[in-house]
This record gives structure tokens, C-alpha cells and sequence, in this order.
């Protein structure tokens, strides 16, 4: 965070110790499967490699490619013919499905599995009934160690749709790029939050900061990967289908285009730059806030390997920033009428740690009391000096 109040660049080292992934600790597998929603018993599956399971004379799953010993690897495809059975459209989306198999040492523990029904692009879906016999292919991720797979759903699912491109009906890639892209699922889906947080060590606070106030963030100097990682960190904590909401709300209200003289946010511009040791951001003179310090503060207390503990904070951030959100509109509506309410609105912008971000969003669907109140407010503070950070 910048020691001086007029400091609009924060540099941070972030070479004290480099990550390293204890394979030992890291229990993620994954499988592929051939799968016949209907499958007459006639047929016979030219694609089965080793077994196979039909759970009700028909449906058929066969295994492609797997890094799971073979014990586990049949209490998985048990567990995902019986789920496969119950759903009506088994293709198209991610589910996911807690199964107790076998681990490496051949103990049954609890672990946690995504999967998702994939089909080749020239599949055609005008025959119904061909439909219902043609081969799809389900992929799945499981592991021992992330018991909140879920949290990852939108990450899980578009990973799974990158496996088209290596699809065809012989499976001609499943030992070069399909099988590379099966094993790199952990590290593209999951542990990108271990790397923002190695990488930028106290300073994720202010990409905690960009999300909130969907800033238009410049990344310099940074790897595709760093870059990409960086976005998608911000996306774990982004308000922005909040803001479009709020947004649209006020158009509703005042009854003009976006392009008109309605209060819109106005996306502040901050630039990071990557460097061999240190990271740099320049706010472009705005100060980060003591909300978005206090989040970093969390999520580097949190061992860099447990990504769903990291998840499940960010989660936490933008609940606890809506629930502060809410409490300020509830006082300031209370204010109309209430002049108590408008100094305890006042005393909540100064302690809250998120003072002019919450000014940000509430101003976007205020009524015009509310808008009244706000200017009382903001002419208060100014007069008093009062800085919200």
C-alpha cells in the first residue's frame, strides 16, 4: 500500500521465494471417456481401449485416457454411469459429482469430480433418434485435494470446450495433444491464483481494486500467461454484472439513453507493469482503499496451494463489499427522514475501508431523496477534509 497520501505509484519485491509445486502434496487426476447415451447392445464401441461399464443395458462408457490407477479409475466410472443414467440431456454442461474412490495408496477417500458431455462439431442434432445413439465423450476432472471444485464452474467449463479441437472419431490425439491438454487442467483451471498471489505478493490488493471498481487495467511488460492469469483473478472478484445492473436501473429511472446526462461510472485507468522482481502499478494519483488491503491481507495468510480457500475469500470480498453496499443504501433511505441516519451514514462511509467505492455504486440507482442526501453527505465531507479510503 503507498506510505505517502499524494503517491500514486506502489512498487513491491516479489523475488523472496519462487513457487514451487510439491508434486507429492498434489493429488488432481483426470479421465476420458467414449460415451453412448443409448447404445443399443449390438454395437459394438471400436473405440473401447481397456473397459467398459453399462449401467442399464444401454448407456456405455468406455475409457480413452486416464492418469488414475485402475481401481480408481472404475469406482469413477461407476460413480459417473450411475449419475449419467439420471440426466435427461446429459450433453452441454458441466456437472459435478462427489465420489469416493480409490486414492493412490488404494484407500477410498472423498474426493471431488467435474464433468462434462462433450460431442464432435460435426455432430448433427436434427435426427433425434440418431442423436440419442451417437458416441459423445465425457471429460473428467477429479481431485483430493480442492473439495470446492465448483467455485471453478465458469473456469471448468470453458476449459472443457477447448477439448473440441482435439476431438475426432479415432481419437488420433489422444497420446500427443490430448493428452497434454488433460494434463495441464490444474494449472490452467486452478492454480493461476497461486500464481498472482506469488507474483505480486501484497500488491494483489490492487487488483482486488480493479475489480471492484471495474477498472480498465493496462498490463505492461508481462508474459501471455501473466497476463492472462491476472484477468482471470480479476474476474474471480469482479462486480461488473452488478454495475450493469445498477446501471441500467438508473437509465430505467431517469427515462434517458446511456449517452444522456445520467451519473455513470466512469472507469478509472490503471497501469501495471511486470518486471523481473517487482510489480508496479500506477493508480493515476487515486488511492487504494483499507477494504482492499484488509482483502490481500486474507488472501496471503492462506497457503498458496489451497486455491478453493483462495476462491472461496474472494467470494467472501465481494459478499462482504454488496453486504456494506446495502447497509449504506438502507441508511441513506432511512436519512430522508432521519437526520440521526444521515450522520450514521456519514460514520459509515469514514469506517467502512470502501467509502468512495460504495459512493460509486449507490449514486447509480439513487432516487432524487436519495440523491439529496448524498450531496448533504458529500458537501459535509468535503468541508470536514475527510478522506474515505
Amino acid at each position: 500500500m503507498a506510505d505517502k497520501a499524494d503517491t500514486s505509484t506502489t512498487q513491491n519485491s516479489t523475488g523472496d521465494q519462487p513457487s514451487e509445486k510439491k508434486q507429492s502434496d498434489i493429488k488432481r487426476y483426470y479421465a476420458l471417456y467414449t460415451f453412448y447415451p443409448n447404445r443399443p447392445k449390438s454395437i459394438s464401441d471400436p473405440s473401447s481401449i481397456e473397459e467398459e461399464t453399462s449401467e442399464d443395458g444401454n448407456l456405455s462408457l468406455s475409457i480413452a485416457a486416464t492418469n488414475l490407477s485402475a481401481s480408481a479409475e472404475t469406482d469413477l466410472r461407476k460413480s459417473l454411469a450411475q449419475r449419467l443414467s439420471r440426466l435427461p440431456s446429459p450433453s452441454g454442461q458441466g456437472h459435478f459429482l462427489p465420489v469416493g474412490i480409490s486414492s493412490t495408496d488404494d484407500v477410498a477417500s472423498a474426493a471431488a469430480c467435474y464433468f462434462c458431455v462433450l460431442k464432435l462439431p460435426s455432430d448433427s442434432e436434427s435426427d433425434a433418434d440418431k442423436s440419442n445413439n451417437l458416441r459423445r465423450f465425457v471429460v473428467c476432472f477429479v481431485s483430493f485435494t480442492d473439495s470446492s471444485l465448483d467455485l471453478f464452474r465458469q473456469d471448468l467449463d470453458k476449459y472443457s470446450e477447448g477439448f473440441v479441437q482435439y476431438l475426432d472419431e479415432e481419437l488420433s490425439q489422444v497420446n500427443t495433444g490430448l493428452k497434454k491438454y488433460l494434463e495441464a487442467w490444474p494449472e490452467t483451471v486452478l492454480e493461476y491464483l497461486t500464481r498472482c498471489i506469488t507474483r505480486l505478493g501484497q500488491n494483489v490488493q490492487y487488483l482486488v481494486y480493479s475489480a471492484l471498481v471495474d477498472a480498465s487495467l493496462q498490463v505492461c511488460d508481462a508474459t501471455a500467461e501473466e497476463e492472462d492469469d491476472i484477468r482471470k483473478f480479476i474476474s474471480c472478484c469482479s462486480l461488473s454484472p452488478l454495475l450493469e445492473q445498477l446501471q441500467a436501473s438508473d437509465q430505467l429511472k431517469a427515462g434517458i439513453s446511456p449517452s444522456g446526462e445520467a451519473w455513470q461510472v466512469q472507469p478509472d485507468v490503471i497501469t501495471l507493469k511486470l518486471k523481473e522482481q517487482e510489480a508496479v502499478f500506477d493508480m493515476q494519483g487515486v488511492l487504494p482503499c483499507h477494504f482492499c488491503k484488509i482483502a490481500a491481507d486474507h488472501l496471503l495468510s492462506i497457503e498458496a496451494q489451497n486455491v478453493t480457500k483462495i476462491r472461496d475469500t474472494l467470494e467472501s470480498v465481494k459478499l462482504a463489499f454488496i453486504h456494506n453496499l446495502n447497509k449504506l443504501k438502507r441508511f441513506l433511505k432511512e436519512a430522508e427522514v432521519d437526520h440521526y441516519a444521515l450522520y450514521r451514514a456519514y460514520v459509515f462511509l469514514k469506517k467502512c475501508g470502501c467509502g468512495n467505492l460504495l459512493l460509486r455504486y449507490v449514486k447509480l440507482d439513487a432516487s432524487l431523496e436519495t440523491s439529496g442526501v448524498l450531496a448533504a453527505i458529500e458537501h459535509f465531507i468535503k468541508e470536514k477534509g475527510v478522506v474515505l479510503t
